[in-house]
């Protein structure tokens, strides 16, 4: 990933008023130049290049620079990933398929809350809301609306999901609230809202890992940590 010191949005918008103003310079020179011309009045040969030079520079700069920053932002808007909580998810050695998780939610890189659950399974599972915004609100820095609302145990056999009581814990006060319900039910029909829809990562626990889990434009996904991209 590409980190700037400055946003994307307002780089290209100091490219874009740098490529303006030297665009505006130049006709000014010109139409100075041509002016002294008709008037007949002289006019320092190598000043005047030197300045043109200047000025030709500056709109080669800016020009890059607004090429450079639009490449960028797509690339952003496509690949960026919002860091929603860590999880440390390891077995235990009594042979039940128990897991111990400890869960750290995240919210705009700070800790929001940590809780510690107990699941029965092979995969521990976290669950949650995805609204995907329309590919043009992407270019323009919008990320993906959602909420984790489960956190659960999973076997990878059928059988032993149906056979076994599934231990599911609530991260939301409440599942349905209207706002939800109703983007689930009409969002598709809003515009620049791609879909809304539920999204569910899972892996195995580990006793030496710990996991990252993040919200990207499509969806939650888990990484290791520490994971060079």
């Amino acid at each position: 990933m590409i980190h700037l010191p400055l946003s994307i949005n307002l780089l290209i918008y100091i490219s874009l008023a740098s490529l303006l103003l030297g665009i505006i310079a130049l006709l000014f020179f010109i139409f100075n130049l041509i002016g002294r011309v008709f008037q007949r009045k002289g006019f320092g040969l190598i000043q005047s290049a030197f300045i043109f030079a200047l000025i030709l520079i500056w709109i080669v700069f800016s020009a890059a620079g607004l090429f450079l920053t639009s490449f960028i932002q797509p690339y952003r808007s496509f690949t960026d990933k919002e860091l929603v909580a860590v999880v440390r998810c390891k077995p235990l050695d009594d042979k039940t398929n128990t897991m111990q998780m400890e869960l750290r939610l995240v919210k705009n890189g700070k800790t929001e809350r940590e809780e510690a659950f107990m699941l029965k399974g092979d995969q521990w599972a976290i669950e949650g809301d995805i609204l995907r915004w329309d590919d043009r609100l992407n270019l323009l820095g919008f990320h993906a609306m959602y909420r984790l609302t489960r956190v659960r145990g999973r076997y990878i056999d059928v059988q032993n999901e149906i056979q076994n009581t599934p231990t599911v814990y609530s991260l939301v006060r409440d599942e349905g609230i209207p706002y939800w319900r109703w983007l689930y039910r009409y969002g598709y029909r809003l515009p620049f809202v791609t879909a809304v829809y539920g999204n569910t990562v899972f892996t195995y626990p580990s006793k030496e890992d710990t996991y990252e889990i993040y919200v990207t434009t499509s969806g939650f996904m888990a990484q290791v940590k520490g994971k060079r991209e």
